[in-house]
């Protein structure tokens, strides 16, 4: 590099010259970089800040001198580091006013927030109020409005560098970052927004007061918007209040970028209730009403409009404890009555007030609406878009009886003459603003003109959401939405469907798309049809009405249609929509819990029990009307003669919205319907309903509720059902697929339940399937035949149809029909080993009998009192396992070519994940009990670690492990045979396999330790891969079953070490041993990772028996982990690794003879032994929450 600042100028200068031409742009390049990464350079970036006349070279001058005073902080004294902060501060104040050097100055300001937020913490609080005093000192000694701005701009780099959303990568632990985060919040952030408050307020009024276009008024305008800027960044800043976890902070602040979709800028601020008297103070907003009609209500997008839009929308998110509480009023207020029920409390004053404000200052962006959203398409789409946010933001963090009266004091201001606010109520304003966005295109983004349509129109509807879902709380009943928000509520309602009607008839004729109808597409779509539901149910005496009549119509349309030969594309897509918008209106989902009739509609009958009142006859009428359409088109595509035109598409939904709906109005169990539905859905009314719904493809809505299975076994259409079904007709055997043959089975045998008489259950699945049964034995029992059948596709189809037929049926198991079903299983025991001999190169075969026993052993096996019984069905299942390892078509697999092995790496997954369900169903059931608790009682000494009472004795397992020949053990060594040499990290991928590998192995571990211990070498090696797999892996069940086996296998090695048996030592090779390789393991997880505290736990019952089984080890193990620490994070972490396993070895060193030497005389139960684990568990802890801070680096 050159030898003097000057010549490094030159050169620099030289090479920004040369950049601008391709051909040597390469050598240019290299000469800048070299400038930057090499030392000492700090005197040359200053030099060419100030004398060099090339802008670029001034850009490279900013960034090396960046780079530098990081990478060389430790060399600089405190002097040394205060001069340079000092001479970058005057450096962008004194340039403040050249506009080419913007850039550069950004760049600056950026340097001299790191240069601050660097030497933070070693400061003292006088040493860091200097720097904002110095600030405040040299802006005014420069003077100038453009010191000012630049003033503000470095508060608002200060401010970013800070939050732990936007700070810069410094190589420091994340503990400084919070540390920094935190006294940035607690000492000076208030302080920062008041004097941006002062500096937005001052340059607001000189803006006002200086003639349009002057340079008054330029500079007031960029002062104002430097200092708004820093209000919205304040107000985006990530307040930890609330929270209590150490590493809480950090997971919140990665939480606050993005959002789900809808509304991806409008978070929620909760700055506390310290803030409340700044933030909600009249004085803090009213400068903004002032200052946005000389910004002609915030249109544009010039840089000072877009600022006070942006503010204004954070002004928008607060939430939380800034607002005063609710105050409940005595005697339960204006609504009380008896029982104690109160109407909701009156919203506090300040809060209206500021939700008045804000409305006040974003209504004008988006009225009149179609106007705005013209404008919108034809140019900037900003003030639209900002004005939907905000209102998303206030509906978010508000309750409607809030936003009423928010809207109800803007009206009053603005009919006295004051500001203007337009005078229509905020409901009103946002049907119009929805109506335009739907009518411009904003109902889907297939569609749509403009992507950012449908975000804005979803925006508005998750408003409708949250202001017209019923409140309801502690003594309150639940209160309907205010009457005028109903009232533009239905309108919206009504203009959302024609919208949604002509968009599917537009995608119709469109090429399918399907992602849109798969997984995140799916999603979004049932959440876009949960908003639009809240909608429909503000009115259903007039938003159900009129879906009724259009399901009504369009049938008749689409029967005109196909009688006239003509396309009902259209008709077919707009019933589909209709039928699933019918069920989301109608019912809630339900998932995970009992169907319950929506809120919104119980009030709309008038249903005493919830309060309601009003609706009642009309609302019944209306949910009547619209549930017997969803049906009726239900029954239109179950007809034979609508087969031609119903599509496929149409059926599903159709199917999917009358089980939606029959799970929530048939016959409930658990609330009783208001009396209005009784009439029209219970007794012989719901009976007619169900024999409308009898299909295939709602049979388990209709069969899992014992009281609902009770009506349908009743019905003549189910009877003909079950017959045709008994004989194996065509219609059922051909026609459907195999997936639907299966959960038709099931659903057949569940409804068995609704049999009172165990005898009549058994006789009907006795019946259901004894022609099934039937056939597979006499294909069995024919040799000749059997292996004729084996070779034709269409033998091969029709067992697996049958196989799938058995299967549903095990699934669909009742404890009244229990003994028909095993005697018919226990008639093809033998016929399916035959079939598995057969068809064993038939791969989808294999698997179904794989699946099969699975299915027997775990819905059949459960229900077996008998040993011999059991022991029958065991043998049964080890000798199908012993077929298929020996005829194993994916051993041959391994040794072909790479590309056989990914095109059959799914079946090879499909066939591991059967056999690894089945041998967990196996070890989770009844049948393994009396080896689990022989197994777990040779370890009844060991409550944690050590040796049972006495000293010697077996190891851990030893009972069950003596016992190898018992018949569960030997299923399971089979298995593990089977699966080790075919596992693999790429099959480990596969999430479902995963799972039940690692449960599996955490059984093994824990139940037959000298078993795995005794495996062949290559197995075992395979086996321990998979386990360090599992343990070292972000997967988290993964990793909790890995952990606890390891656990278990570590507490069998202490006891062996401790009896003299050779335990793990004979899988020991080289000079590393299992136990010293997973100790290191286990601390680098730990100490070096960010692992959740849940695992930490499970961590120390593993480490602690492997550390007191090869205690030598952890002293080079230390040493170890405390150079891997040194050489990836801050160099003080070398030291407090070492000093933190230190003081574990120490504590370890202290109990290790008690902790090895087990349970003491007169220690019932080991209580002193699992005081000394948990003593352990929490050092650890400690010292992974020591460690932790300097490890995680930013």
């Amino acid at each position: 590099m050159a030898s003097s600042v000057d010549d490094a100028r030159l050169a620099v200068e030289a090479a920004c010259a040369q950049f601008q031409n391709p051909a040597t742009q390469a050598q240019a390049e290299a000469v800048l970089l070299q400038f930057r990464r090499s030392p000492g350079t700090l005197p040359a970036c200053r030099h060419i800040l100030e004398t060099s006349g090339s802008a670029e070279a001034r850009f490279h001058a900013a960034c090396t001198l960046r780079e530098a005073a990081l990478r060389e902080w430790a060399s600089h004294s405190e002097a040394e580091r205060a001069a340079l902060r000092s001479y970058v501060l005057r450096y962008v104040l004194g340039h403040a006013g050249e506009p080419a050097l913007g850039v550069v100055r950004a760049i600056l300001q950026g340097t001299l927030a790191v240069l601050l937020k660097r030497g933070w913490v070693d400061a003292d609080p006088a040493a860091r109020a200097a720097f904002f005093q110095e600030l405040d000192a040299s802006a005014h000694a420069v003077g100038g409005a453009a010191a000012a701005v630049a003033a503000l701009q470095v508060l608002e780099a200060v401010v970013s560098e800070f939050s732990l959303v936007t700070a810069s990568a410094l190589g420091l632990s994340w503990e400084f970052h919070e540390t920094c985060r935190n006294q940035l919040e607690d000492g000076f952030l208030r302080q920062i927004f008041e004097h941006a408050l002062a500096a937005a307020r001052r340059a607001a009024a000189e803006l006002a007061a200086a003639p349009p276009g002057s340079d008054d008024a330029a500079a007031a305008g960029a002062g104002a918007a430097a200092a708004m800027k820093l209000m919205a960044a304040v107000l985006a800043w990530d307040f930890r209040a609330g929270t209590s976890s150490a590493f809480a902070p950090a997971s919140a602040a990665s939480l606050a970028v993005g959002g789900r979709k809808g509304l991806p800028d409008t978070t929620q601020v909760k700055p506390g209730a310290h803030w409340g008297d700044l933030l909600l103070a009249p004085a803090t907003t009213d400068w903004l009403v002032r200052l946005m009609p000389a910004l002609g209500g915030g249109a544009g997008a010039t840089p000072l409009a877009g600022a006070a839009r942006q503010l204004v929308v954070a002004f928008c998110c607060l939430a939380g404890d800034v607002f005063p509480k609710h105050q409940l009023q005595p005697g339960g207020g204006a609504g009380g009555g008896d029982g104690g029920a109160g109407a909701p409390p009156p919203p506090p004053a300040a809060t209206v007030a500021h939700v008045a404000q804000m409305l006040r200052l974003v209504l004008p962006w988006c009225l009149p609406a179609r106007a705005a959203v013209q404008a919108a398409l034809s140019g900037d789409e900003g003030q639209l878009t900002d004005g939907c946010r905000a209102l998303a933001a206030l509906c978010a963090g508000h309750k409607v009886s809030v936003l009423e009266a928010a809207s109800a004091a803007l009206q009053q201001q603005h009919g006295g003459g004051g500001g203007g606010a337009p005078g229509a109520s905020v409901f009103a304003a946002l049907e119009d603003l929805t109506t335009a966005l739907l009518a411009a295109g904003g109902v889907s983004a297939a569609s749509s003109p403009e992507p950012w349509l449908p975000d804005a129109a979803e925006m508005l509807l998750e408003c409708w959401s949250g202001l017209l879902t019923p409140q309801c709380g502690y003594a309150m009943a639940a209160v309907p939405p205010p009457a005028a928000a109903v009232e533009c509520a239905t309108r919206t309602a009504a203009a959302v469907v024609d919208a949604a009607l002509a968009d599917a008839a537009a995608g119709a004729h469109e090429d399918a798309d399907d992602d849109a109808d798969a997984g995140a597409g799916a999603v979004h779509q049932e959440e876009w049809m949960a908003r639009v539901a809240v909608l429909l149910r503000a009115a259903p005496a007039a938003s159900f009405a009129r879906l009724a009549e259009l399901l009504s119509a369009k049938q008749h349309a689409l029967a005109a249609a196909a009688g006239a030969g003509a396309d009902p594309s259209e008709l077919l897509e707009q019933l589909y929509w209709l039928a699933r918008m019918a069920a989301h209106s109608l019912a809630d989902t339900g998932v995970g819990e009992v169907a319950l009739l929506p809120v919104a509609v119980l009030l709309a009958v008038g249903d005493e029990a919830s309060g309601g009142a009003g609706g009642g006859a009309a609302g019944a009428a209306a949910v009547e009307a619209l549930s017997r359409a969803l049906l009726e088109l239900a029954a239109l595509c179950l007809q034979p003669a609508a087969a031609p035109v119903v599509s496929a598409r149409l059926m599903e939904g159709a199917a999917g919205g009358a089980a939606r709906w029959a799970d929530t109005y048939l016959f409930p169990e658990e609330e009783p319907l208001p009396p209005a539905l009784e009439a029209a859905f219970g007794g012989d009314a719901g009976l007619s309903a169900l024999d409308m719904l009898v299909c295939h493809t709602l049979l388990p809505a209709l069969v899992h509720r014992r009281s609902l299975a009770r009506r349908v076994m009743s019905l003549p259409s189910w009877q003909t059902l079950a017959n045709a079904f008994a004989a194996r007709d065509p219609a059922l055997t051909v026609h459907l697929s195999q997936k639907f043959q299966r959960a038709l089975s099931r659903s057949m045998c569940v409804a068995a339940a609704g049999l009172d008489d165990d005898a009549a259950a058994q006789q009907y699945v006795g019946h259901l399937l004894s022609a099934t049964v039937n056939e597979v034995a006499s294909l069995a029992g024919n040799p000749q035949q059997l292996a004729a059948a084996a070779q034709r596709a269409d033998a091969q189809l029709q067992v697996c149809c049958m196989l799938e037929v058995l299967r549903g049926a095990a699934a669909g198991m009742t404890l009244g029909a229990f003994p028909a079903l095993h005697a018919l299983f226990g008639r093809l025991l033998e016929p399916l080993l035959a079939l598995h001999t057969a068809f064993r190169a038939c791969a989808p075969v294999v698997a179904l009998l794989l699946k099969l026993a699975d299915d027997v052993v775990e819905n059949l096996g459960i229900f077996l009192e008998a040993p011999a019984a059991r022991e029958a069905l065991l043998r049964w299942t080890l000798q199908l396992l012993v077929q298929y390892r020996d005829s194993n078509l994916w051993q041959v697999s391994l040794q072909t070519a790479k590309l056989l092995q990914a095109d059959r790496a799914a079946e090879q997954c499909r066939d591991l994940r059967a056999v690894l369900q089945l041998l967990l169903h196996i070890t989770q059931s009844d049948l393994s009990a009396d080896e689990e608790d022989e197994a777990r009682n040779a370890a009844a000494g060991l409550p944690m670690v050590g040796p049972p009472p006495g000293g010697g004795g077996a190891p851990p397992g030893g009972g069950a492990d003596g016992a190898c020949d018992t018949v569960v053990s030997r299923v399971v060594l089979v298995g593990l045979g089977i699966v080790l040499p075919l596992i693999s990290g790429e099959l480990l991928k596969f999430p479902k396999l995963a799972s039940l590998y690692y449960s599996l192995l955490s059984y093994m571990l824990e139940v037959y330790p000298r078993a795995v211990a005794e495996l062949p070498a290559e197995g075992f090696a395979s086996l321990m891969a998979t386990l360090e797999w599992g343990v070292a892996g972000a997967d988290a069940v993964a990793a909790h079953c890995s952990l606890e086996g390891l656990a278990a296998l570590a507490r069998f090695q202490l006891a062996s070490a401790a009896s003299g048996a050779p335990g793990l030592g004979r899988q020991s090779a080289g000079a590393r041993s299992v136990v010293g390789h997973f100790q290191e393991l286990l601390l680098r997880r730990l100490l070096l990772e960010d692992t959740p505290q849940e695992l930490v736990e499970l961590a120390a019952d593993a480490l602690l028996p492997l550390l007191l089984a090869e205690q030598s080890a952890f002293g080079p193990l230390s040493a170890s982990v405390a150079a891997a620490a040194g050489a990836h994070g801050d160099p003080r972490a070398a030291a407090a690794v070492t000093a933190a396993l230190a003081k574990l070895g120490g504590w370890l060193q202290g109990h290790a003879d008690q902790l090895a030497a087990g349970p003491a005389e007169g220690d019932a139960g080991g209580a002193v032994l699992r005081a000394a684990a948990r003593q352990f568990r929490q050092q650890l802890s400690q010292t992974v929450a020591d460690v932790r801070g300097l490890i995680r680096m930013r």
